[in-house]
């Protein structure tokens, strides 16, 4: 089924504001968009269907394998990216990293998640003033992840700036970045891919009780216990880098313009920091850090009753499944006290979910927690807000969120 052309989420004006877009979207159902090439998948339940069939649909959604010869083609699965892969390398990547960013894994590192988010608000609370984004969120992702992976503090701004143009980049193929910038984004992304092997080198060298040496140095059984090579390091340190940082601190912007468009409801938490897990999780369902992502369907299916054929290009977006008044009660209701709020796709679902999730969790308790306990009268700085977001149609989250405060 072929969609009217004005049904084309990736639109500037429709990425600033999709969720009007996701409702038509959704009645719609299952279609093919000409303009992006791909299929459109936005109910729940299918949805669930696309991400839980890791047979009939692929992660590799760039490769096509007809025709390539059994080693290219291996190869090329070799991606060592986590959303970028399929079972059984993606069953071994995840193996590697999953001690790390387990429940078991991260409650032992929360100490150092105080740490890092006390010492950021001690950076700005005498200022009466912060632009969340830059002074808060992004630096304790960064800095989390810099402490997991030992990277020195003086690479910090540069780590910084590279994932902020890989994500950027991301809108290249639906003609969000110019010709001349997207050069230019190229030109980072090789510079930030020769850091991490280099780092990794590094660790070959002087191997340190970190997770970084543990992916350099550990075995991949089933795989002749065999090492990451280069391709698989790339992919790996720049999936878990990007996954670390961009989904937690626009779950933080977000959450906490949600609470100020909810005065009421960030009286209730202040109140009672019990309810916080739920508020973040119900943060992550109504304004989805992660909208869409992308597959290959493996075989000729169906989704929805849809036929698609092997081949083709899937756009799966976990934002509008989340509002989805089918499984939803009250679908555009912020509600911190919904009772399965935690059940969202904001981390994906199947074989794929968020290897991430527990440390993004905790990040956001461990960071509204503090913020609500040491910031008091938080509002919007007079003047400074566009509300803005970036112009992204993977990732959502705001370029800018000026606040003003007292000390509490």
């Amino acid at each position: 089924m072929t969609a009217p052309t004005e049904l084309n989420p990736y639109d500037a004006d429709v990425i600033e504001c999709p969720y009007p877009m996701y409702e038509r979207m959704r009645e719609q159902g299952v279609y093919y968009l000409e303009s992006a090439d791909a299929w459109i998948v936005t109910r729940w339940e299918d949805v669930q269907f696309v991400l839980k069939r890791s047979d009939l649909f692929s992660n590799l959604s760039g490769l096509d394998p007809h025709g390539m010869a059994p080693e290219e083609l291996q190869r090329a699965r070799e991606t060592g990216a986590l959303p970028a892969s399929d079972p059984p390398e993606h069953t071994h990547y995840r193996r590697l990293a999953g001690p790390w960013l387990s429940m078991r894994g991260v409650e032992s590192f929360e100490p150092n998640v105080y740490r890092v988010i006390d010492g950021l608000i001690d950076r700005f609370i005498d200022d009466g003033e912060v632009e969340l984004a830059s002074q808060f969120s992004t630096p304790l992702t960064v800095l989390v992840f810099v402490e997991l992976m030992g990277i020195l503090d003086e690479d910090i701004p540069q780590v910084t700036r590279w994932v902020d143009d890989t994500i950027e980049a991301m809108g290249a193929s639906f003609g969000l970045v110019s010709r001349e910038r997207m050069g230019e984004l190229m030109a980072s992304g090789a510079a930030f891919r020769r850091f991490l092997l280099d780092l990794a080198e590094e660790r070959r060298r002087n191997p340190r009780d970190d997770m970084l040496t543990h992916l350099v140095t550990a075995p991949m059984r089933d795989f002749g216990g065999r090492t990451l090579h280069e391709q698989e390091l790339q992919g790996m340190l720049v999936t878990l880098l990007m996954g670390g940082t961009e989904t937690t601190l626009n779950m933080v912007d977000s959450g906490m313009w949600l609470l100020l468009e909810h005065p009421e409801l960030m009286a209730e938490i202040r109140a009672d920091h019990s309810l916080i897990p739920n508020f973040v999780e119900e943060a992550l369902r109504i304004e989805s850090p992660v909208q869409q992502l992308q597959r290959r369907v493996v075989a000729d299916t169906e989704i929805g009753g849809v036929a698609v054929p092997a081949g083709a290009r899937v756009s799966v977006f976990y934002a509008a499944a989340n509002r989805d008044p089918s499984h939803w009660d009250d679908p555009e209701a912020f509600d911190i006290h919904r009772e399965e709020a935690k059940r969202h796709v904001g981390f994906g679902a199947g074989v794929h979910y968020c290897i991430g999730a527990p440390l993004a969790r905790m990040e956001g308790r461990i960071a509204f927690e503090r913020l609500l306990t040491r910031l008091a009268n938080i509002r919007y700085s007079p003047g400074k807000n566009d509300f803005r977001h970036g112009p992204n149609h993977v990732i959502r989250g705001f370029r800018e969120l000026w606040l003003e405060f007292e000390k509490a």
